[in-house]
């Protein structure tokens, strides 16, 4: 009778176990073919280069706990884990997750190198320390690195200015690069970056481009620069080629320039000014170009193309003088005079008075 208990008491265990151990394949296969739900619409796991499996496997841990909710949250740790160890090393990038991928289809999509790309803008930089700045928030390398390759390639980033001052010759560098947004790869390097905007600017000009600038008496880094002083006077694109007919004007005649966007950027402000005072247009740099007479040494902006075709196309007229136009219309109101230029000048500075704007 023992015996007889015994054997059913082993053989209840073994049905037991048994059903246990089919009840769990079928509850790994459910949860393994199931949808991962996550908190939003998709969360994105950034694998680096020469990863390890920790380091992979770190990435993707902490993205599940910070973005991913499920009540198989514990198992998909497990099951990812469980995958991921026969990888010995997977393609680096930025992977975007969507809330409906099971933990082998993540598997799939990171081990299959095809990354997602990521967008950078860059037509609202001014300095090549906040292009490097811009590229650490967008890309795997940090800000030093991306310097280290601006110093160590200027001759190719900045070609024919040995002769200049370093950080002159660093700020040239942006006059390569066309302002835009772009989408790239986490993983691009600075070289590629800088590779993918030479080959844009070098498609800019043309033959027909270069023939227009030689029309004007200008360099392509000469348009370059008066393209960036013409971004930094309107926002209207209308406006842009009598704007830049009018700086044209001005180089013609051997006058200064008197441009405020280059002394905002000599002075190196960072507030936003309507209003710029007499003490700060005898601020001594390069770039003041209330002080130094033709075009500053460097951009001072990164130009979008709309600006450089606006100066290669500008419109022709007799104007040598500007004055923004009150009640914040976005243009200019134009003059051939000085005495007309006063008048447009004492209209404006009304405006800013009766709005108390003091800066």
């Amino acid at each position: 009778m023992k015996n007889y208990l015994k054997k059913n008491k082993k053989v209840a265990l073994a049905l037991i176990l048994e059903s246990f151990f089919v009840g769990f394949v079928i509850l790994s296969y459910v949860l393994a073919s199931s949808p991962l739900k996550s908190k939003g619409k998709e969360f994105s796991i950034y694998i680096p280069t020469n990863n390890t499996f920790a380091s992979v496997e770190k990435s993707i841990l902490d993205s599940l706990s910070r973005d991913a909710e499920s009540p198989s949250i514990i198992y998909y740790k497990w099951k990812l884990t469980s995958l991921f160890k026969s990888v010995e090393v997977f393609p680096p990038g930025k992977y975007t997750i969507s809330g409906n991928l099971s933990a082998r289809a993540i598997l799939n999509k990171l081990i299959s190198g095809n990354q997602d790309p990521v967008s950078i803008r860059i037509d609202d930089i001014k300095t090549i320390y906040k292009l490097a700045q811009r590229f650490e928030k967008k890309f795997e390398q940090d800000s030093s690195k991306f310097m280290n390759y601006v110093n160590e390639n200027l001759d190719l980033l900045a070609p024919n200015t040995t002769d200049l001052p370093n950080e002159i010759r660093q700020q040239r560098v942006l006059e390569r690069l066309i302002g835009d947004t772009y989408e790239m790869y986490w993983s691009n390097s600075p070289a590629i970056f800088f590779s993918r905007m030479n080959k844009i600017y070098t498609d800019f000009w043309n033959s027909e481009k270069n023939i227009l600038a030689s029309q004007i008496g200008l360099s392509e880094h000469d348009v370059y620069v008066l393209a960036s002083i013409v971004r930094g006077e309107t926002s209207n694109k209308d406006e842009a080629p009598e704007v830049a007919g009018l700086y044209l004007n001005r180089i013609k005649q051997g006058m200064l320039l008197q441009s405020d966007p280059s002394v905002l950027f000599a002075i190196n402000t960072k507030e936003k000014r309507q209003r710029v005072l007499n003490e700060d247009l005898k601020f001594d740099s390069p770039y003041n170009t209330y002080i130094y007479k033709g075009l500053p040494p460097a951009t001072i902006h990164i130009v979008e193309k709309r600006y450089l075709d606006a100066v290669l196309n500008p419109v022709k007229h007799e104007y040598i003088f500007m004055c923004a136009q009150p009640k914040k219309t976005g243009k200019h109101n134009f003059a051939k005079t000085y005495s007309e230029h006063l008048m447009n000048a004492r209209l404006y500075r009304s405006y800013l008075d009766s709005i108390d704007i003091q800066r």
